[in-house]
């Protein structure tokens, strides 16, 4: 068992009967949550780091001609003489 496991686990034996089941409900609800972000996902098979397959291929090249200069900076504004 994981600890995360052992702590819910504890956590359901010391509550009340009612906080119980509340916690007992955010966990589902957090695990639907999960589930259903996981299935939106999609991604297909994934390489050996865990990437997407071809998502590297997608975007190569694909900042190609921005420009990565700074502005030159403006000249000084002119001393006021007095």
């Amino acid at each position: 068992m994981s600890g995360i496991t052992l702590e819910l686990e504890q956590a359901l034996h010391q509550l009340d009967p009612k906080s119980a089941t509340l916690l007992e409900q955010l966990v589902r609800d957090a695990l639907a949550l999960v589930r259903q972000s996981g299935d939106q996902a999609g991604h297909g098979p994934l390489d050996a780091l865990g990437w997407p397959v071809g998502h590297f291929e997608k975007y190569a090249g694909s900042l190609a001609g921005d420009d990565w200069q700074p502005p030159a900076d403006p000249p000084p504004e002119p001393t006021p003489t007095w």
